[in-house]
């Protein structure tokens, strides 16, 4: 149990999960019959796209298995985590909900790339600026 994900559903409840159009985009072809953007996406007061919860989760979070139901076509925001950019600190952080981010971030090396990616991808998104 010590090097495994508890698959405790934490990242999914409430969340606030940026999505890009690319995101967006991935999800609706992989579910073209059954899926419409507007059942998983929600603009913000900002005007960015993000996941929609549903009773309290992510549209996506099965709350039975405690698992994605579309993992390996999760949002890049998703594939993230747990690390994520604060901007209150101006700086990337392990999201104090998952009980075990260093399975996923084993050494600061990593940490450091993946913060730039995120704030890459922040920056793509033009939202980066509005947090800073």
């Amino acid at each position: 149990m010590k090097n495994r994900c508890e698959d405790c559903g934490n990242c999914c409840i409430e969340t606030e999960m940026i999505l890009s159009d690319q995101d967006i985009e991935v999800i609706v072809s992989s579910h073209k019959t059954t899926l419409r953007k507007t059942d998983f996406v929600q603009k913000t007061e900002d005007n960015f796209y993000q996941l929609k919860n549903i009773n309290g989760h992510c549209f996506f979070f099965d709350g039975e298995t405690k698992l994605c139901k579309i993992y390996e076509i999760r949002p890049q925001g998703c594939r993230f985590y747990p690390l994520i950019y604060d901007s209150d600190k101006n700086s990337c952080v392990f999201d104090s909900e998952c009980p075990r981010p260093e399975i996923f971030y084993p050494n600061k090396n990593i940490v450091r790339k993946t913060c730039k990616k995120i704030i890459s991808f922040l920056e793509n998104q033009v939202v980066f600026s509005k947090l800073r």
